[in-house]
């Protein structure tokens, strides 16, 4: 059901959030990655970014929801090395949100992926944003709010089900089967 309604192929379910920060972010990475993470974001990524960085990859933070100082980082790396720009959706303290197509623009120039932690607005924010309706329809999620896609703009996307759902689980968006096989082993 949390697939159908995120319109992607296929999720894979964690026990929270927190739980999935520290056990993908240092798989997505390996041992040569690198991490740019918004200086913003929440806790429990800062902390799975310093697990994958003991692991081996590098972690960078840059200013909150500063593009020019993301995009000087990012241009210091090769495009073939695995970058992943690290972000909320909904920000906890402050209550903002990222101009996700600006990301998925400035990842695309340097062949980086997304990972959005959207575990504040996943519920909340979804699709066809209006006057009548300025937080959307159906709350899937800031990627259907922005109208993105999630395979082809390169977005990873997790969110927990403990705020808008009070229900104890999370997930992390899958563009294909093998994706959710790949992680499980």
């Amino acid at each position: 059901e949390l697939a159908k309604l995120l319109g992607v192929p296929d999720v894979l379910v964690f026990p929270s959030v927190t739980l999935l920060q520290i056990g993908v972010l240092p798989l997505l990475t390996g041992s040569n990655g690198v991490i740019l993470g918004d200086i913003a974001a929440h806790r429990c990524i800062y902390e799975a970014c310093c697990l994958a960085q003991q692991k081996g990859s590098q972690f960078i933070q840059y200013r909150h929801n500063d593009l020019n100082d993301l995009a000087e980082k990012l241009a210091k790396y090769p495009l073939e090395q695995v970058k992943i720009i690290v972000i909320d959706g909904v920000y906890s303290m402050s209550a903002d949100f990222p101009d996700l197509p600006a990301y998925v623009r400035l990842a695309k120039e340097y062949n980086a992926f997304i990972y959005v932690d959207d575990a504040h607005g996943f519920g909340i924010l979804g699709e066809n944003p209006s006057s009548d309706m300025p937080y959307g329809y159906k709350g899937n999620g800031m990627v259907n709010y922005f109208d993105l896609q999630f395979a082809e703009d390169n977005i990873i996307y997790v969110a927990g089900l403990s705020k808008a759902y009070s229900s104890y689980a999370a997930f992390l968006t899958c563009g294909d089967r093998q994706i959710k096989t790949n992680f499980r082993n």
